[in-house]
C-alpha cells in the first residue's frame, strides 16, 4: 500500500533529519513518538514545534520559482505551492497569543524549505484536497498551500 510506504519513508526521514533541524533551530528538538501528534518535533522548553514533510521525486526550479514532482508513471507536474494538513495550522492558531512558534519544513531533494506558520492569509490559501489518506478510500481534507515566495531555505 502506497500510504504505508510513504509513512515509513517519512518516519525514517524524521530520524535522519533530527540533527539538521536541531542545528537550524538552535535548540535540542525532541522527536515526538506519538503517531497522532500534529508536529513531529518540539523543543524541551515547548516553545518551538516543527512538522517535517518529506517529498520524494520532487525538485525545486530556482529560476522558475516552482517545484516539479515526477510520479511513478513518469508524468511530471509543476506547482508553485507546498502544502500541509490544515489541522496543523489550527493547532498553531489556538496558540497564536503565546510564545510558541510553529514551523513546517519540507525536505525536497535533500534540501530543506520552511515556513513559520502565520495567520495573515497572504502567504497561503486553504483548499480541500480529495485523496486517499491511508484509509483505502478518497476523502476531502483541508490543506494549507504555502506560496513559493514565502518559503525560506536552509
Amino acid at each position: 500500500m502506497r500510504f504505508d510506504k510513504d509513512y515509513e519513508l517519512g518516519k525514517q526521514s524524521e530520524i535522519d533529519s533530527l540533527d539538521d533541524l536541531s542545528n537550524f533551530f538552535k535548540t535540542e528538538l525532541i522527536h515526538d513518538d506519538n503517531k497522532f501528534t500534529h508536529f513531529d518535533f518540539f523543543s524541551k522548553d515547548q516553545k518551538t514545534f516543527v512538522e517535517l514533510k518529506t517529498r520524494e521525486n520532487t525538485e525545486y526550479n530556482e529560476q522558475g520559482g516552482y517545484f516539479t514532482h515526477t510520479r511513478p508513471d513518469g508524468k511530471r507536474s509543476n506547482f508553485c505551492t507546498l502544502y500541509f494538513d490544515a489541522i496543523k495550522k489550527h493547532e498553531a492558531y489556538k496558540n497564536r497569543n503565546t510564545y510558541k512558534k510553529y514551523f513546517i519544513v519540507w525536505k525536497i531533494s535533500g534540501e530543506y524549505f520552511y515556513w513559520q506558520i502565520n495567520h495573515d492569509k497572504k502567504e497561503y490559501y486553504i483548499e480541500d484536497q480529495f485523496a486517499d489518506r491511508g484509509k483505502g478510500f478518497k476523502q476531502n481534507t483541508a490543506v494549507v498551500n504555502v506560496k513559493e515566495y514565502a518559503l525560506k531555505r536552509f
